[in-house]
Order: C-alpha cells, then sequence, then structure tokens
C-alpha cells in the first residue's frame, strides 16, 4: 500500500515539476537570460561584424518568442512542442555561454 501511495506522489511530484518547467513565466526567465548573455557577448565580441549580426538574429528571434509568450496560443502548444522549445533555448544558452568563455582579452597588459 504505502509504495503505491509512493508511485502516486512521485508521479504528481514529476508532473508538477514538468509543468512548471514549462510554464510560460520559466520561459519568459529563460528569455531575459538568453537576451542578457546576448548582450554581454557582444560587448565581449564587439570586433567581429558575424557575431554583432548573430546577436541581433538573437535578440529579434527573443523578441518573436516574448511576443509569443503573451499570446493565448503559447497556452494551446503541445507538450511536445514547448519541450522542444526548452531544449533549444537551453541550447542557445550554453552555445552563448561558450562565446563568453572563449572571448578575447581586452587589454593585452598583464594584470
Amino acid at each position: 500500500m504505502l509504495g503505491w501511495l509512493g508511485k502516486i506522489f512521485k508521479l504528481l511530484q514529476s508532473r508538477f515539476q514538468e509543468r512548471r518547467r514549462l510554464s510560460s513565466g520559466n520561459f519568459r526567465k529563460m528569455v531575459r537570460d538568453i537576451r542578457q548573455m546576448a548582450d554581454v557577448s557582444g560587448r565581449l565580441w564587439i570586433q567581429d561584424t558575424d557575431f554583432q549580426q548573430r546577436v541581433r538574429t538573437i535578440h529579434a528571434e527573443m523578441d518573436q518568442l516574448d511576443e509569443l509568450l503573451t499570446k493565448h496560443s503559447f497556452q494551446t502548444l503541445s507538450r511536445d512542442k514547448k519541450q522542444e522549445l526548452h531544449h533549444s533555448l537551453q541550447v542557445s544558452r550554453e552555445e552563448l555561454l561558450k562565446s563568453i568563455r572563449s572571448a578575447p582579452c581586452p587589454t593585452d597588459r598583464i594584470q
């Protein structure tokens, strides 16, 4: 009996966590973080025009996503689509982190 209740509790807990992870509020937070990281990496790679274009593209995509999040159509997306979107945002975040980590040193002087 206790094993059955434990399984139900774990199932409900995992569904609640997934619902929270795929909520519009969590997506808004991810969009805000990615936008800020794009700003930082754009400042670090100021000399690279290709990267600056990529930063502008990221900003445009995040604006579109932010607009989608305010609409009712986001709530009607399937769970699979939301999971794909969440995964692609995580990948974008990781790529931006890599670009920040690999940024050139702003000065030639040894500190």
